[in-house]
């Protein structure tokens, strides 16, 4: 079986060379996401180990959050509020 590298040389070296151009800005596209994604993870990861504390605090605090909100809410009134506050200028 092929690696993926491979596969893709042979696919590339089969291409006809009207669509090369595409192929070539297909490639930089993707290695431009790539990158800025490594980039961006490269910085989140220096913000997490300048203080490492304050990380794991805001990751118990959110994995405390279970979306439940700790009142009632009556989906009717709420609705007919939003309505109100929504089309109270078209009146």
């Amino acid at each position: 079986m092929m690696t993926l590298k491979e596969q893709a040389v042979n696919m590339v070296q089969n291409f006809p060379d009207e669509i090369m151009s595409y192929a070539i800005e297909i490639l930089k596209w993707t290695l431009d996401i790539h990158n800025e994604k490594s980039k961006t993870s490269d910085a989140a990861r220096v913000a997490v180990s300048d203080n490492p504390s304050e990380a794991i605090k805001a990751w118990e605090r959110f994995k405390a959050y279970k979306g439940i909100i700790p009142y009632d809410i009556d989906p009717k009134a709420e609705l007919a509020k939003a309505r109100d506050e929504k089309y109270a200028s078209s009146f």
